[in-house]
């Protein structure tokens, strides 16, 4: 438990910092929004890369990502439903449901507390997930902002082009190439290796303190409805990532920690992307409360499974 403890401490004053830098106005939007790019085009593919390089490409991980996707598809449904009888914002409530934010704070947090060596776990368990919210939930976003469908050769294009979608592509593409990285230049010690890892260290800290901005001009009042989408969420999530994680994962042969992996992919927060599209007042503040409070509940139940993990 102290172990665990130990490693969150960095996490914790990291994302203070951020929250303080931001108040403070030492950090502005547009600062942080530059630390966002480097993140999402220079470290988090390099992370993203050196991970996916080294998973293994059989029938087990496209069962898995199918799985998930579905998974992610049920939850949407959950939220629809969930949205009406609460009385939630729609069709935020949908949205909100679908999809885990991944790579601005999941792959920081699994490394952090469970280290490099494990992150390929915790990509293997992304990979269904990430295809979802680039297709599935960014065409739903679309269309509720354009009020028309969307092009799928569009939606196509999107997808291709972004730098988390290529280094994806081209881990799993050299994992095939070279299993488990042997006689790459990505390899421990291959040339590749220190500057991959270098980039790729850069989204721990650096995400943290981007979460931390956006943590600071948080609210508590009037997070009721936040907080019951919050709860709800969470609850739903964990029961369906359960079912995934000690009945799916293990049938398929997996190792336990597999199983870690996707249970932590289940508590994350839903996408950061979604109040890009999704600007009206009253949509754009309950989206905001849902993510900040979310992110911390994310925050301290990956330290539980952590703790309980060993």
């Amino acid at each position: 438990m102290n172990a665990v403890i130990y490693d969150f401490l960095p996490i914790f004053f990291l994302i203070a910092l951020g929250a303080i830098l931001g108040k403070s106005g030492f950090f502005t939007s547009e600062m942080v929004g530059g630390l966002k790019k480097i993140v999402a085009s220079i470290a988090l593919p390099a992370l993203l890369f050196g991970a996916f390089a080294r998973i293994h490409v059989d029938a087990g991980l496209g069962l898995l990502a199918l799985v998930i996707y579905l998974a992610c598809a049920v939850m949407g449904g959950i939220g629809t439903v969930v949205g009406r009888v609460a009385r939630l914002p729609s069709p935020a409530t949908t949205f909100l449901f679908q999809g885990f934010e991944a790579g601005m704070l999941g792959y920081g947090l699994f490394i952090a507390l469970f280290g490099a060596d494990s992150l390929r776990h915790f990509a293997t368990a992304d990979l269904g997930q990430v295809v979802f919210v680039f297709t599935a939930l960014l065409a739903q976003l679309k269309r509720a902002e354009a009020g028309a469908p969307v092009s799928p050769l569009g939606l196509l294009r999107n997808m291709l082009l972004s730098p988390v979608i290529i280094a994806i592509v081209a881990g799993l593409l050299a994992s095939i190439v070279f299993p488990d990285a042997q006689g790459a230049p990505w390899a421990e010690h291959g040339a590749l290796a220190p500057l991959l890892s270098t980039l790729g260290a850069l989204t721990t800290p650096l995400v943290c303190l981007v979460v931390g901005f956006g943590l600071k001009d948080f609210h508590p009042g009037g997070a009721g409805r936040a907080l019951v989408f919050v709860l709800v969420r969470l609850a739903v999530a964990l029961a369906l990532g359960s079912l995934v994680a000690f009945g799916v994962v293990s049938a398929l042969g997996f190792p336990p920690i597999q199983a870690i992996a996707v249970l932590f992919l289940f508590i994350l927060p839903p996408p950061f992307i979604i109040p890009v599209f999704r600007t009206a007042q009253d949509d754009a503040r309950f989206i905001g409360s849902v993510l900040s409070l979310h992110t911390i509940a994310s925050i301290v139940a990956a330290v539980v499974i952590a703790a309980l993990a060993g």
